[in-house]
């Protein structure tokens, strides 16, 4: 057995450049093909802003809690949390897309009685959410981080490009998907979005 199944992750990189097989011991250890639903929450910045952030994080985490259960029920390993993002993967990219669905369902139900505006600094405001999905290769490091080139795709969905309430897919993912649940439909995003993210992507939707 070659010493870097002693190495740690880091020490991994550092030395990939310096021992060879680093490549080989990442993909044994950590290696993966999976789906990831990288989930956000809209207008945080305002919400930080009028209340704190201490009010902006603990609102989050309320929201978080109301779809951990979905999440759970459907396989989903919370892999790493930054800020309001959560990264969590699944072996099969149609429980990660019911897991979407079905948390935006949740969201909706914690929003009710929240009619207020976060943009007129209204502490019942809604708290939406936007969401990234991606398939593919991928190193995954439980508890700490996940890396692949669909994580990035799905990051730049649910962070940067997804409106509140929205369940976004790469290519790949639509691909790996295959048929659609009965009652979800999903359509090409339009041009001037998809120029935004940078690749091309598929709008969910739920009508079941």
């Amino acid at each position: 057995m070659s010493d870097l199944s002693f190495l740690t992750f880091d020490q991994l990189l550092e030395a990939y450049f310096a021992r060879e097989g680093v490549e080989d011991e990442l993909q044994r250890r950590h290696g993966r093909v999976a789906a990831v639903l990288v989930t956000d929450f809209t207008e945080m910045v305002a919400r930080t802003d009028a209340h704190g952030i201490g009010y902006a994080l603990a609102l989050a985490a309320a929201a978080q809690r109301a779809m951990a259960p979905v999440m759970g029920e459907y396989g989903g390993a919370h892999v790493k949390q930054v800020a309001d993002t959560a990264f969590v993967v699944f072996d099969d990219p149609a429980r990660a897309l019911l897991a979407a669905l079905d948390a935006q369902r949740a969201l909706a139900a914690f929003n009710v009685g929240r009619t207020g505006h976060a943009g007129h600094g209204h502490r019942d405001a809604p708290i939406r959410g936007c969401m990234g999905l991606g398939y593919g290769p991928a190193l995954i490091i439980p508890g700490r981080d996940v890396f692949g080139p669909e994580v990035n795709r799905a990051f730049v969905l649910g962070e940067d490009v997804a409106r509140g309430g929205e369940v976004l897919a790469s290519d790949a993912f639509l691909q790996a998907l295959g048929a659609l649940p009965s009652g979800v439909g999903a359509f090409r995003g339009p041009a001037d979005r998809e120029a935004e993210a940078g690749f091309p992507f598929h709008v969910l939707g739920d009508y079941r």
